[in-house]
C-alpha cells in the first residue's frame, strides 16, 4: 500500500494544473435492450441525432469506466457505452462466456439497437470483441479508438518464451488463470477488483468508485466471465480458432486505408508500451498515436481529461470531416 500512496502522490503533483480530476459521479439514466433473449445495459449522453460513438470496457470493468471521458465527445455525437454481457448491470445468465460469445453479443447489441456509422472507443478485451465487427463490417465503421488492446505487434503471443522476456509476469498471470490457484485468484478472492485494479490505477482509487466495480460480482457464483478473459488469450497457438480472431483483426489494421484509428496510451502502461506505440504509427495507416501522460491500464482512471482531450481532438479533425 505505500508504493500505492507514493504513486498517487505523484499523480496528484503530475496533475496539480488539470482542468478537471476524476469524480466518482455516474449521471446517467440506465436503459436496457434485449439481446440473445437477455437484457444488455447501457447509457447514452450527447447529441440523440448524432452519428453513435460507441464505448465499450474489457475486464473487470463496465459502463462506469467511461463516465468522465464520454462528456468530452457529447458535442460530437450520440455517445453510448454499454456492459458487456455478465457486467455492470448487464444480465448475467447461466451461459458460455467465451470469446465468441462476447462478439455474438456486441454483434447483437448493435444490431439491436440499430446503430451505423460507428465510432468506436474499445478498450482491452472489449477491443477483441469490437474489432470482430469492425473487420467484418467495414462500411459501418467511421472510425476506431482503443487502448491497453491485445493486438499487433506482440498479440496473439505464438511465443510464450519469447514474450516472456519482456513480461514474464503477465504471462505467469494468463498461464495461472487455467489452475485452481486462478479459481481462487479471479472468483474466490475476486482480486481482479480487489487487488488487480488498484495496482493498474496510479491513483488511489475511492472507495465509491471502488463500490461501483465491486457491486456486479458481489455474488461469487457470478465472476466467471472475470476469469473466463484472461483464459481466451491465446498461447502457442492455442485457441486456434481465438489465435485467427487475432489474426484477422491484425490484418484488417495493416490492410485498412480510408477507416482513422487512434491508439491511446500512456507510461509505463501495461499491455501496450511505448514501443507498440511506435510500432503501431510505422506499420498501420491513416493512423495517430496520443500519449496522455502517467498511466498503467485503467488509463480513463488515470487522466480522463487527456483521454477525453485527445479523441476530441482526433475526431474532429478525422471523423466528423467525413461527412
Amino acid at each position: 500500500m505505500s508504493e500505492q500512496r507514493d504513486a498517487d502522490v505523484q499523480w496528484r503533483k503530475a496533475h496539480e494544473h488539470a482542468t478537471s480530476l476524476p469524480s466518482p459521479d455516474f449521471p446517467y439514466e440506465s436503459k436496457y435492450v434485449e439481446v440473445n433473449g437477455h437484457k444488455m445495459h447501457y447509457v447514452e449522453s450527447g447529441q440523440p441525432d448524432g452519428d453513435p460513438i460507441v464505448f465499450i470496457h474489457g475486464a473487470p470493468t463496465s459502463v462506469y469506466l467511461w463516465r468522465n471521458v464520454m462528456p468530452y465527445v457529447e458535442d460530437l455525437g450520440r455517445c453510448i457505452a454499454f456492459d458487456l454481457i455478465g457486467f455492470g448491470k448487464s444480465d448475467q445468465p447461466d451461459i458460455e462466456y467465451g470469446y465468441f460469445s462476447h462478439v455474438d453479443f456486441v454483434r447483437g447489441f448493435i444490431e439491436a439497437m440499430d446503430l451505423e456509422n460507428i465510432t468506436f472507443v474499445i478498450h482491452d478485451w472489449g477491443f477483441n470483441y469490437a474489432m470482430e465487427y469492425v473487420a467484418d463490417h467495414p462500411e459501418n465503421v467511421r472510425g476506431v479508438c482503443y487502448s491497453e488492446a491485445l493486438m499487433a505487434p506482440r498479440y496473439p503471443i505464438d511465443d510464450t518464451a519469447e514474450y516472456a522476456k519482456s513480461a514474464p509476469g503477465v504471462l505467469d498471470m494468463y498461464r495461472t488463470m487455467h489452475s485452481e490457484e486462478g479459481v481462487n485468484i479471479a472468483i474466490t478472492q475476486n482480486l481482479f477488483i480487489e487487488r488487480v485494479m488498484q495496482e493498474h490505477i496510479y491513483r488511489l482509487v475511492t472507495q465509491a468508485e471502488m463500490m461501483a466495480y465491486r457491486e456486479p460480482f458481489f455474488d461469487v457464483s457470478k465472476r466467471g466471465p472475470i476469469l473466463q478473459m484472461p483464459r481466451d488469450v491465446p498461447l502457442d497457438g492455442e485457441p486456434a480458432d481465438i489465435r485467427a480472431s487475432y489474426l484477422k483483426f491484425n490484418n484488417w489494421f495493416l490492410e485498412k486505408e480510408d477507416i482513422p484509428t487512434l491508439h491511446v496510451y500512456a507510461t509505463p502502461g501495461a499491455v501496450n508500451t511505448v514501443e507498440d506505440a511506435e510500432w503501431m504509427c510505422e506499420n498501420i495507416r491513416n493512423h495517430e498515436s496520443a500519449w496522455i501522460g502517467t498511466g498503467i491500464h485503467y488509463i480513463q482512471e488515470d487522466n480522463p481529461e487527456g483521454y477525453g482531450r485527445a479523441l476530441h481532438d482526433w475526431m474532429r479533425r478525422n471523423v466528423c470531416t467525413q461527412r
